[in-house]
């Protein structure tokens, strides 16, 4: 069921940062406070997670901390860990998500800190009101996003135990987009030029950052995104479903003439198909196959036999 909730409410009581962008100031930085946030067993795990990548794993923050990102705040907001599902979320994370990656892959392209919380969303405009006018907005979750210097696992709660084979895989493929979304922006993985090519043909052509969520797939998106795609969530997706799936679903799924059904027209105006997706597909494949030594299609073929 669709949850929807009122911005003007700003949920502060029940830990969700939101009371609308023209309250925020994002001139005020992360303050982030003493790393380990606490005695317990994981808290030692995180100073060993530390000392072997440079990444600091956190279950306590603000909002600056999670939304900050120097001159505005991410769209995204987000709820802290539950405290008693810490451990387990740690654990699935580690092993499931982390564990697909070599170290070297996580030394290179991980963020500064993971934050460990049990909700992350965005709020979509639903351009309703209520009855004393104030806007309706609709909550859109999201398990895994990335900011300035972190990645933040949405999904620290105590539904993680109960979770299905296809949510499990999920989880995987969107810490996979966290991570390669988070290293792309920053300049420390390489976006491929083909794949920017298709990407920016898109953009230009759809008139802004993205068309309606009937029409995404014509430009050789995975996943429609209310707001905008840019290119380094447009190319993390590619990523996140490559790890979650095997080759025979990915092109199943994906490379159809019915999803895959971008057209494109030469200089006498005469259509023919241009198949972005596969396009895509190939440029990121081929990208961490020959640079970075990384077979997406052997990680997808294990994480696909999931149980």
């Amino acid at each position: 069921m669709k949850k929807f909730i009122y911005l003007m409410i700003c949920l502060l009581s029940i830990g969700i940062y939101s009371c609308g962008e023209d309250d925020l100031t994002p001139s005020e930085p992360m303050t982030f406070g003493e790393f380990p946030q606490g005695d317990a067993t994981y808290d030692q795990e995180f100073v060993e997670f530390y000392n072997k990548y440079g990444v600091q794993v956190l279950y306590k923050f603000n909002e600056a901390d999670f939304r900050w990102n120097i001159t505005e705040y991410i769209p995204y907001y987000a709820i802290e860990a539950e405290s008693n599902s810490i451990e387990d979320g740690w654990s699935f994370l580690k092993e499931n998500c982390l564990s697909i990656w070599s170290d070297d892959f996580l030394r290179k392209f991980m963020p500064y800190r993971i934050l460990l919380a049990s909700e992350v969303y965005s709020l979509k405009d639903t351009y309703q009101y209520d009855d004393e006018g104030n806007k309706i907005y609709q909550k859109i979750p999201k398990k895994a996003i990335y900011g300035l210097n972190h990645l933040t696992f949405g999904a620290v709660n105590g539904r993680l135990s109960s979770l299905s084979v296809s949510e499990k895989k999920e989880l995987i493929g969107e810490i996979a987009f966290a991570i390669t979304g988070y290293a792309t922006s920053k300049e420390k993985m390489e976006i491929p030029q083909k794949f920017q090519t298709y990407h920016d043909d898109y953009i230009n052509n759809a008139g802004g950052d993205y068309v309606g969520d009937w029409g995404y797939n014509r430009g050789g998106i995975l996943e429609y995104r209310d707001g905008g795609m840019d290119v380094y969530y447009d190319f993390g997706l590619f990523v996140k479903y490559l790890v979650m799936m095997s080759k025979e679903e990915f092109e199943s799924t994906f490379l159809t003439d019915e999803f895959d059904n971008g057209t494109y027209y030469d200089a006498n105006w005469n259509s023919y198909r241009g198949y972005p997706v596969k396009n895509k597909y190939e440029a990121v494949i081929d990208y961490f196959q020959n640079t970075l030594e990384i077979d997406l299609h052997e990680i997808g073929a294990r994480i696909s036999q999931l149980q």
